[in-house]
């Protein structure tokens, strides 16, 4: 079958000129996108993204691959930001490399209290910031309404729902409110508050170009308002973040390093060409295809651990004219139709996992319906285009992001439909422009993308981007004047066996995920999970891909780095002078 791929070298801007599409939803949680920062330094300490360290200084040189665009915790919404974030601040509520639960700024991990209905967090003592100030509950509580305020626009506020408010209880104890029950807040915090910061340090929010849109005080600007084991020295956009050791860090012996010098580079090719010279140190951002002879190298470590960014095609599953995908059996039909241990083998060189629907196949969270069944099955696929009156199959058009591994995916994709005849036409556009098609108009079939998820959190996964307030990916909610209703019946509906009045699948999806969070009972938890996650998968909602793995590469000098799939720790890494 001949490829059939549109490429449109379109910004957003120019796109929506041509589609009249009005926008209103920002690129929050894009990860991935490169831009421009802070004001440039002449006089920059690192801004050639070398060594030019002393005898007697110990600099880890860390290349990644995006700019970052904003140093305010409240306001990260792209790998960069959080990659250099994450070593200025702190954490309330840490995630381990072993995905686990642990204190960070607080004393302990805390129980619900008041019949399940807040959690009291209570600091440490000693807890000082970069600028030698004390860190008190009032920053604390400043930190967290902050976000929670809707006047503030934070992309992390939808990681903190079912809060009612906080309240100082004690010298150092803030209460967490809820409006109903909700035993996985822990894990929900620890990518909803990723930092405390002083009371009153941000400032007015103000509008700035972004993933965001927005900017405080902190956005370019963070000298003294963090808690972590570096502190901000500068930053040079298009060229470095330099940070230098926190002597008074209240973990005893880290950081490991006097000075974390993270290398800006975008270029595939650059940045593995200063790994293997030397002049980078460490890099998370290797292409697949060079995974290998890095491995080979002799003065070169690396590391492979089962990742969290999952590969998935969004369907629109809305009635409107022209749309194949508003039949759940056409969508059954693409659902078997795709094999995605091929995907792992061409694009990702045999390193990740095929998903069993939504969550881990190999997970305990995850439905034992879904994990024996198999999810590549070419005559169940057939048997779908029958039931859909399309035994000798239809066509789609498939949205892509320009410039990306995504676009070769989507061809693995195109051949492998076309085999059961099922004709895709593959449109590669900015992202931006995808984002928008998808978020704010019903005109688009399919859209091909990748999301890396920082929560291990099966109820995570199963609320972002499936109920209101979160991403609007599959127009099953609407969130939009431009679009009918969010609770619409555009998609399938409520369960037969369902046990309520629900008017379409939406509403009982929601509900009943409100139930499985709620509920302090594991067993009982899993039961309500495994209904939702085989909802998802009878009724094709999206189709879950794949899992690529975690890659790393670092010099031979450099140890104590820990790789964990859903967080690495670079506090406690080392460098051999």
């Amino acid at each position: 079958m001949a490829r059939n791929i549109k490429e449109y070298d379109i910004d957003r801007r120019q796109f929506l000129a041509m589609s009249g599409v009005l926008t209103g939803t920002a690129l929050a949680g894009c990860a991935g996108e490169s831009g421009t920062g802070g004001e440039d330094n002449s006089e920059s300490t690192g801004g050639d993204g070398g060594g030019g360290s002393s005898d007697e200084t110990v600099r880890l040189n860390v290349a990644i691959a995006s700019e970052p665009w904003n140093f305010d915790p409240a306001l990260w919404a792209d790998t960069g930001s959080s990659a250099v974030g994450s070593m200025i601040y702190d954490e309330v509520i840490e995630l381990s490399p072993e995905s686990e639960l642990q204190p960070g700024l607080v004393e302990e991990v805390p129980k619900p209290t008041n019949d399940g209905m807040a959690f009291d967090y209570t600091l440490r003592e000693g807890l000082q910031f970069h600028n030698g100030d004390d860190v008190t509950v009032e920053d604390f509580k400043y930190s967290l309404d902050w976000i929670l305020n809707p006047d503030n626009n934070s992309p992390v506020r939808r990681r903190i729902p079912n809060v009612d408010g906080t309240e100082i209880v004690g010298d150092r104890t803030l209460r967490v409110n809820l409006t109903t029950e909700f035993s996985t807040l822990n894990w929900w915090l620890t990518r909803g508050l990723e930092g405390i910061v002083p009371k009153g340090s941000r400032g007015e929010a103000q509008e700035k170009e972004g993933p965001t849109g927005i900017s405080t005080k902190l956005t370019t600007d963070p000298s003294g308002a963090g808690t972590g084991p570096f502190k901000f020295v500068e930053w040079n956009s298009n060229q470095n973040v330099l940070l230098e050791k926190n002597e008074n860090y209240w973990k005893d012996g880290l950081p490991k390093v006097d000075e974390l010098n993270f290398q800006i580079i975008p270029e595939d090719s650059t940045r593995l060409a200063n790994l293997r010279s030397g002049q980078t140190d460490l890099t998370t951002s290797i292409p697949d295809k060079d995974f290998d002879s890095l491995k080979s190298s002799s003065d070169i470590k690396t590391g492979s651990v089962p990742g969290n960014t999952t590969e998935v095609l969004y369907l629109n599953l809305m009635e409107a004219e022209g749309n194949p995908m508003s039949n759940v059996n056409n969508r059954r039909a693409v659902q078997w139709g795709i094999d995605a241990e091929e995907i792992l083998d061409e694009i990702f060189y045999g390193r990740g996992v095929a998903q069993a629907g939504l969550w881990y196949p190999d997970s305990e969270w995850t439905s034992p319906k879904l994990r024996d069944m198999e999810m590549y099955d070419q005559e169940k696929a057939k048997r779908e285009l029958e039931k859909a009156g399309n035994p000798d199959g239809f066509e789609f058009e498939m949205l892509v992001t320009k410039g990306s591994h995504l676009k070769d995916q989507a061809v693995v994709i195109q051949n492998q439909l076309s085999k059961i005849g099922i004709d895709v036409e593959i449109t590669t556009l900015e992202k931006s422009a995808l984002f928008d098609t998808v978020y704010d108009t019903t005109d688009w079939h399919a859209a091909l993308e990748n999301w890396t998820n920082a929560v291990p959190a099966v109820t995570y996964w199963l609320s972002t981007g499936f109920v209101p307030n979160a991403r609007n990916h599959n127009n099953w909610h609407h969130q939009t004047d431009d679009l009918p209703d969010r609770y619409a019946p555009s998609g399938p509906p409520a369960p037969e066996d369902a046990d309520g009045d629900y008017s379409n699948g939406h509403e009982w999806y929601v509900d009943t995920l409100q139930k499985a969070q709620s509920t302090a009972d594991e067993e009982e938890q899993k039961q309500i999970i495994y209904r939702l996650e085989e909802y998802l998968v009878e009724n094709a909602i999206q189709i879950d891909i794949c899992y690529s793995s975690k890659i790393a590469a670092w010099q031979d000098s450099v140890s104590g780095y820990e790789m964990g799939s859903f967080a690495s720790e670079l506090r406690t890494t080392t460098k051999d002078e």
